[in-house]
């Protein structure tokens, strides 16, 4: 996986936990291609081999995972989208719920390429 954060990397390992073998072999040729920051959350488009066989998934998006972020305010969590495009990956979404005290930040004062997090889950 080339260019991808250390959080995104956390986040796309967690996804392929427990799901098709050949969605992980895909995110292993990913690059990316694009990062928008939204200010509440962001999108990460990448390219991954299409002369793979596409994840058998019918679904257009897998998400159910959270990350318990360690920088953005006491109990902020952010939740996760991985988009497939006729079988293949090509996006992921971040977004924030809110932390203890149910605050967002505006993420375009953080740099989203160092975004601290303690781990990685499933809701």
């Amino acid at each position: 996986m080339i260019g991808f954060t250390s959080l995104e990397i956390a986040v796309l390992a967690a996804i392929c936990d427990g799901q098709v073998p050949s969605l992980s072999a895909l995110l292993d040729s990913a690059e990316v291609t694009e990062r928008e920051n939204t200010g509440h959350g962001f999108y990460t488009s990448f390219s991954v081999d299409h002369e793979q066989p596409p994840v058998p998934i019918s679904n257009r998006l897998l998400d159910g995972l959270i990350a318990h972020m360690s920088d953005m305010g006491e109990g902020m969590i952010m939740g996760f989208i991985l988009w497939l495009e006729d079988g293949y990956p090509d996006c992921l979404e971040g977004f924030q719920y809110s932390d203890n005290q149910g605050n967002t930040v505006d993420l375009k004062t953080y740099d989203l390429t160092v975004l601290a997090f303690t781990h990685v889950e499933r809701r």
